[in-house]
């Protein structure tokens, strides 16, 4: 089979799977995920443009099976998100911020932790993939790992490609 007729397909395959896979976290807000756990950690999830950030929903479902209270959603609800993170925070029910994002997402992971820095709440991480812009982290955030593609790698099979590198720095502070 010819490799573009093979592209063609892989590219169909991860368009269709955004669309029909399941994302039992997608959506779900920080007040209802970390309830169970006072003064617990929470991880956030942005996805990129039109949620087209194969693999990272899933991503979060998993670390979510883990234990880890998890919010997947698009990356314009970072400042909601934020609100949220500080209301938590202030109240005492959240003490570990943890934010990854693909794409745009990674922009808006970095302005997250920004706003979330204003409001005096300390980010354990900061991880993005292939963002689309450049950027240092405010002081607030302890640890900031930035993945762009490597050989091989492109702007959507990053995320699958470094799953075990995310995993492992959201699960270190743990």
């Amino acid at each position: 089979m010819p490799s573009s007729f093979i592209a063609v397909i892989r590219l169909a395959l991860v368009v269709f799977g955004c669309f029909v896979g399941s994302h039992d976290s997608f959506g779900q807000s920080p007040a209802t995920a970390g309830s169970a756990t006072r003064g617990g950690a929470h991880l956030y999830v942005l996805l990129g443009l039109g949620n087209n950030s194969p693999g990272l929903a899933e991503f979060g479902s998993k670390m979510q099976r883990r234990g880890i209270p998890t919010t997947v959603r698009n990356y314009g609800d970072w400042p909601s998100l934020a609100q949220e993170a500080v209301a938590q925070y202030k109240s005492g029910r959240l003490r570990s911020i943890e934010i990854v994002g693909h794409s745009l997402g990674g922009n808006a992971a970095r302005d997250m932790a920004a706003e979330l820095g204003k409001a005096g709440v300390p980010v354990r991480l900061v991880l993005t993939l292939d963002s689309t812009t450049e950027g240092a982290v405010t002081s607030n955030v302890r640890r900031a790992v930035s993945f762009v593609p490597r050989v091989g790698e492109n702007h959507f099979s990053i995320i699958a490609a470094r799953e075990s590198d995310v995993a492992r720095y959201v699960m270190g502070g743990r």
